[in-house]
């Protein structure tokens, strides 16, 4: 057995570690990331902002949002609310004081995710263990997917005044990963600091 044969396997036993090691970055702690809060409020504000209702400029209007439901509903809601209010729409706070009620609908505000990985993605045994992803490539997108809609009525008459297209707004971002070691990200959902 030759003299510096426990030094090469002690070296080749550091390689295989050093290769095998890997980074994974947690990004929030809570049931959604605040990268999928970002996509979500700038799908929301994007779809809000594409919502055009004509109304005459005389009519003092309502904001029914009833059967406006779901995750991140109110916040959307309120994206709505001022998309309204710089089109030039007259709101009350008040229903019975209103010429018009407008009702707005939520069609989707969601987040799509598509994964695509060149090697042997995370594996979950049986228990609470998972073994990290080992790959040579991967990437992957999240797009965030508002649809909205509304339609106005007359107060007291009932009859429709106006109604909306459905309005679509998109926000999305990419991540990748190359060698299981190196990772980045394009298209980020907010402005980069400037300061």
């Amino acid at each position: 057995m030759p003299r510096n044969r426990p030094m090469i396997l002690a070296a080749l036993a550091a390689t295989a570690a050093l290769a095998a090691g890997c980074t994974d970055v947690k990004e929030s702690l809570p049931s959604r990331t605040a990268t999928e809060q970002l996509l979500i409020s700038s799908a929301a504000d994007n779809a809000a902002n594409r919502l055009r209702l004509e109304l005459p400029a005389d009519k003092r209007a309502f904001l029914d949002t009833g059967n406006f439901d779901g995750t991140d509903a109110k916040y959307a809601a309120s994206a709505i609310k001022e998309s309204l209010l710089r089109q030039g729409i007259r709101l009350v706070p008040d229903r019975a004081a209103a010429d018009t009620i407008i009702e707005i609908r939520l069609g989707a505000l969601s987040v799509n995710q598509s994964k695509t990985v060149l090697g042997i993605p995370p594996i979950t045994l049986p228990g609470t263990i998972t073994l990290p992803e080992a790959s040579v490539y991967s990437s992957t997108e999240n797009q965030a997917v508002a649809k909205f809609s509304a339609f106005a009525y007359d107060n007291r008459s009932g009859a429709l005044v106006a109604s909306t297209e459905p309005a679509y707004g998109l926000s999305g971002e990419q991540s990748y990963r190359a060698m299981t070691l190196f990772s980045w990200r394009t298209s980020p959902p907010y402005p980069e600091d400037t300061n």
